[in-house]
């Protein structure tokens, strides 16, 4: 017997772990949130409400328990939340339709790493252009992807790797638990008859 809400359940209760995760341990692992990822599988494996109403739901699940864990009011907003989760958005809608024609595992993870790049680049892009600590030259913007303001307590570039982990680890853990899900192969018919 199928259960077609297994899936988008598996994979709600994974991203509110990485979450929550990643927020509760924000100086150890900071940006350890797989939210590229879930986008990722949802659009993929899913078809239509469900794959933009899994990502939306965990995204307004998750936001508030890890600004809360972080000591954020949970419901504050700002440019920079939106702009992140618009660009996760469009992200993972490019990326769906040419993977759920070849959704193998390595292309999904390497998927996973690419939108984890994709990611880093367009918020970081965003912060350099709105942020007066950095320069308007092609220095600043490098400042802003890779170093970071020198008053920030760890370069940028570890914001990425974390997040590129994650994306990795909860596309991997997510492909393992869909197989416990996946109905048995049918078993092939008889290949002779007995006269």
């Amino acid at each position: 017997m199928q259960r077609p809400w297994i899936p988008a359940l598996v994979l709600l209760a994974l991203l509110i772990a990485f979450r929550a995760l990643g927020a509760q341990f924000s100086q150890e692992l900071p940006n350890f949130q797989p939210l590229p990822a879930l986008m990722l599988c949802s659009f993929v494996f899913f078809r239509g409400a469900k794959a933009w109403a899994l990502p939306v739901a965990g995204w307004l699940i998750s936001n508030p328990i890890a600004s809360m864990l972080q000591g954020y009011p949970a419901f504050s907003s700002g440019g920079g939340t939106t702009l992140a989760f618009l660009s996760i958005l469009a992200i993972a809608a490019l990326a769906a339709g040419p993977l759920r024609k070849n959704s193998s595992p390595a292309l999904l993870l390497g998927a996973g790493v690419l939108s984890a790049l994709l990611f880093h680049g367009v918020t970081n892009t965003f912060i350099w252009a709105v942020d007066p600590t950095y320069a308007k030259t092609a220095e600043g913007l490098w400042q802003s992807l890779w170093t970071g303001r020198p008053t920030d307590l760890m370069p940028s570039w570890i914001f990425l790797r974390n997040l590129t982990a994650a994306n990795l680890l909860f596309t991997a853990l997510f492909l393992v638990s869909r197989r416990s899900w996946e109905p048995a192969e049918k078993s092939a018919p008889a290949l002779a008859q007995t006269r």
